[in-house]
């Protein structure tokens, strides 16, 4: 029976080490990527951040909600359609082009 409980304590000391030697990992590995988030983008402190104003509306390509003052907009038969990227607008324009092709 001590030889159980001396094998149970060997296995749970094991399990503690291996979980604190990942969290170390996991701490290296998440400030190495906050480092190079931040590269090539000038620090701003937090009392300078941007609030979003304004109304947020549906992608109709990819259905993402996106703010209207910060999508990528296409004014269509009189209507203003918001896209959140790029890729999303040119792919509206390419299924446009054929359906009216």
């Amino acid at each position: 029976m001590a030889r159980l409980i001396d094998i149970l304590f060997e296995l749970v000391s094991l399990l503690v080490v291996v979980r604190m030697v990942f969290a170390a990992f996991r701490g290296l590995s998440g400030s190495a990527r906050a480092r190079f988030s931040s590269a090539g983008s000038s620090p701003r402190p937090d009392t300078e951040k941007q609030t979003i104003r304004g109304e947020t509306v549906r992608d109709p390509v990819c259905g993402m909600f996106v703010s209207t003052e910060l999508s990528h907009q296409l004014e269509l038969h009189g209507q203003l359609l918001h896209f959140c990227s790029q890729e999303c607008l040119d792919q509206y324009r390419k299924s446009a082009a054929a359906r009216s092709a």
